[in-house]
């Protein structure tokens, strides 16, 4: 066969024959594709920050790893050795960066053939800030409440504060950081208890110690309580003279509330001074108040009352020193 007949042959009407080649091509690999197994497996996403710069968005935790290869070879695909890695050390500048997802497949997968390797995403889109430093607060928590009639008065943590780092912007925005809750159920006393301090927000980190010794105070739960109907004392008063009231009064208490609760006031807790009192007549004299020193005196019904002195006849007069010489006083009513 001679050549030049052979070459018109072939660039006879060459365009077709170029298209059925090019759909011939189109069909195999189309064939042998569709004809391939397929496999997804999820891989762990690892990120590289050792650098100034740090995602301040939240980057996925997985990515997912397809790989399509012939029917015999599908039962040697597995996630394992296959390693998924995000590197953002080699970012020096903040801002938005995608950042392309880079895959290692062990050996026993590069040699599979034929062999088609996806990852979705094959990008991710970041946000990078520079790697910031802070000192903040600890809040200790708590939880549950106190034995009855007694309430937190104070909360402290030793050490008071906490080093924490991240992007710049949200370690900016974060003033205080709080602890694990303390259990008070049913607490009577004092006590102290360590407790481990709370990252809410999973792009900062602790730098050091994440643990605080958390003490809380505990005391008597104050009250308010008020007392009526409580006769006013006359004291001090010589055997020569005689006096009667009537007079009662209510005082309004704070203080703790049980020790409130089973206390009951004395017949003297509403008195008057009659030991400066020479001449008989009427005279104005201020109530005092006698109560124990854990309460505070909020109010006072009476604060002054008016009584009236008489002498004794002289055949009444007894001996000042006998029991019930001083007074004569019959409380019946509340002003």
């Amino acid at each position: 066969m001679k050549i030049k007949p052979l070459l018109e042959k072939i660039s006879l009407n060459w365009p077709a024959k170029a298209v059925c080649i090019v759909i011939a091509c189109f069909v195999y690999l189309f064939n042998r594709y569709t004809s391939l197994e397929k496999k997804s497996v999820p891989i762990s996403l690892a990120v590289i920050q050792d650098g100034e710069m740090v995602s301040a968005t939240h980057i996925p935790s997985s990515v997912s790893v397809t790989i399509r290869t012939s029917a015999e070879n599908i039962s040697k695909v597995g996630p394992e050795n296959i390693t998924a890695e995000l590197d953002l050390s080699w970012i020096a500048q903040e801002g938005t960066y995608e950042v392309p997802v880079l895959l290692d497949l062990p050996p026993n997968i590069v040699e599979l053939d034929p062999l088609q390797v996806t990852v979705y995403p094959e990008k991710v889109k970041v946000r990078l800030e520079k790697n910031t430093l802070k000192t903040v607060k600890i809040l200790p928590q708590t939880t549950g409440k106190p034995a009855d009639g007694y309430t937190i008065t104070e909360l402290s943590a030793e050490p008071e504060y906490v080093s924490i780092y991240g992007p710049r912007s949200i370690v900016q925005s974060v003033d205080s950081i709080t602890t694990k809750g303390v259990s008070v159920e049913g607490a009577s006393q004092n006590f102290s208890e360590e407790a481990a301090v709370v990252n809410l927000n999973r792009l900062l980190k602790i730098y050091g110690e994440d643990k605080t010794q958390v003490s809380v105070k505990i005391d008597y739960e104050e009250g308010i309580k008020e007392f009526k109907s409580l006769p006013v004392f006359l004291r001090g008063l010589s055997a020569s003279f005689e006096c009667e009231t009537q007079k009662k009064g209510s005082i309004k208490l704070r203080g703790p509330r049980i020790l409130m609760n089973e206390w009951t006031p004395n017949p003297d807790t509403l008195s008057v001074d009659l030991g400066d009192i020479t001449e008989a007549g009427d005279y104005t004299l201020p109530v005092s108040v006698l109560i124990p020193q854990e309460f505070h005196l909020e109010s006072v019904s009476l604060e002054n009352i008016t009584v009236s002195v008489k002498r004794r006849p002289p055949a009444e007069v007894v001996d000042e020193t006998l029991p019930g010489a001083v007074l004569n006083q019959n409380p019946e009513s509340e002003d």
